[in-house]
């Protein structure tokens, strides 16, 4: 599906405000189950964070562990409202980045919104969700990305079919990996255990072959059900 990666980024930002600007009482200071370094406040400072960053040209060691944290640091105590504002003034920017022709790294943070936007709806205890037009973009692209680095391995070729609808890869592989869109998402980024993605429909395949080729990040030491 060609879709506006701008445009899927500015949708999970004001998805995320939405939920940001009306949180119960202790709500921002609860943990996120799937990213349990950071509350739903900091969570919220990292997105900000990116956009600030992006805008400063704060771009050396983008999208690893110690430049996030520096996001979080700097303004993890930032009133919410705050974070909220600052995240709209600097969006455009990064949101007109994502919308040329090749975007490149800068897609990093489309993943990254939508990743974010699940992680604090299961810590708010809100249903889970992925939207529909992210879902049907994203997924052919992480799975592309998982049947070449299998191939590279030199393992079984192997397709990916989403509950959607989605056949990613050649329709003879052996190896066939059944899932939704959501279960495949949220297991490339890290938000799923190794012993949740063995227990996927890999059809007769060894799976474990599989795993590091499946994650981008992760996978995650517990088990995490949302």
């Amino acid at each position: 599906m060609s879709s506006d990666p701008g445009r899927l980024y500015a949708a999970a930002r004001e998805r995320i405000t939405a939920i940001a600007q009306d949180l119960p009482a202790g709500a921002a200071e609860r943990v996120c189950p799937a990213t349990p370094e950071w509350t739903v406040h900091e969570v919220l400072a990292h997105l900000r964070g990116v956009t600030e960053d992006v805008r400063l040209g704060n771009l050396v060691g983008v999208a690893t562990d110690p430049w996030t944290a520096k996001q979080v640091e700097r303004l993890g105590a930032t009133p919410i409202a705050e974070l909220l504002s600052g995240w709209a003034e600097d969006a455009p920017l990064i949101e007109a980045v994502l919308s040329m022709p090749n975007p490149g790294e800068a897609l990093l943070a489309v993943f990254d919104a939508h990743a974010h936007e699940a992680d604090l709806r299961g810590a708010l205890g809100l249903a889970p969700f992925l939207a529909d037009e992210f879902a049907e973009w994203c997924a052919p692209k992480f799975a592309r990305g998982f049947i070449a680095k299998a191939a590279a391995a030199d393992l079984p070729g192997v397709q990916v079919v989403t509950d959607e609808g989605d056949r990613i890869g050649a329709t003879d592989a052996p190896t066939v990996l059944r899932l939704s869109r959501f279960e495949f998402f949220r297991a490339v980024l890290g938000r799923r255990s190794a012993a949740q993605v063995l227990a996927y429909n890999w059809g007769s395949a060894d799976a474990a072959a599989y795993l590091t080729h499946l994650f981008v990040f992760g996978p995650r030491a517990d088990d995490l059900v949302e």
